[in-house]
C-alpha cells in the first residue's frame, strides 16, 4: 500500500538531477547524428574549374566503406601476411641470438668445470703431499723425542748424583757436565 515512502519534494529533486544530465547529453547525441547522417546522405563534391569557378554537384562521393569489401578485405590480409612475417623474421633473429648466448655461456660452464676439475685435482695433491709432509714431522718428532730421552739418560748417567739437582737435571748439572 505504501508504494511511494519519499516526498514530492525528494521526487522533484531527483528529477532536477536527471534532467540536469540527460537532457544536454541526448541534445549531443541527436546533432551528432543529425550531422552524420545527413553527411552521408548529402555529400557534395565542390570542384574548381579553370575558370575559378565552383562546380557544385549533388550527386554523392561514395565512401571507402560502401565500396566492396573485397578490395579492402584483401588489402587487410595482405597486410595481416606482411606483420606476420615481419614478427616471424624479428623472433628468428631473436631465437637466433638467444642461441649464440646460449652458446657462448655453455662454453663459459665448460671451461668453469674444467677449471674446477683442475682445482679440484691441485687440491687432492696439495692434500696428499700436506698428509705426507705432517707424517714426515711426526716421525721426526718422534726421532727427537726418542733421541732428546735416550741423551737425557745418557747425561743422567754420566753424571754423579751427588746433589738432587743433579739427579733430576736441574740447574747445577751444567756446572758438573762442564766439570767433567
Amino acid at each position: 500500500m505504501y508504494l511511494l515512502t519519499i516526498s514530492l519534494y525528494e521526487f522533484g529533486q531527483f528529477l532536477r538531477i536527471v534532467l540536469w544530465i540527460f537532457v544536454p547529453l541526448f541534445a549531443i547525441v541527436l546533432l551528432i547524428t543529425t550531422y552524420v547522417h545527413h553527411r552521408r546522405k548529402r555529400q557534395i563534391h565542390e570542384v574548381v574549374l579553370e575558370g575559378g569557378e565552383l562546380l557544385v554537384s549533388a550527386e554523392p562521393i561514395p565512401y571507402i566503406e560502401e565500396q566492396p569489401d573485397e578490395d579492402n578485405l584483401y588489402k587487410g590480409l595482405l597486410w595481416m601476411k606482411q606483420k606476420f612475417e615481419e614478427y616471424r623474421i624479428q623472433s628468428d633473429d631473436r631465437v637466433g641470438l638467444l642461441k649464440v648466448q646460449l652458446d657462448e655461456r655453455t662454453a663459459t660452464i665448460e671451461s668453469l668445470k674444467e677449471e674446477l676439475s683442475q682445482s679440484r685435482e691441485k687440491i687432492a695433491d696439495l692434500t696428499g703431499k700436506l698428509e705426507n709432509n705432517m707424517s714426515l714431522l711426526m716421525n721426526i718428532h718422534k726421532e727427537l723425542d726418542k733421541s732428546l730421552v735416550t741423551n737425557t739418560s745418557l747425561v743422567a748417567a754420566t753424571l754423579p748424583a751427588s746433589t738432587p739437582e743433579a739427579a733430576i737435571g736441574g740447574p747445577g748439572s751444567d756446572d758438573l757436565a762442564q766439570e767433567h
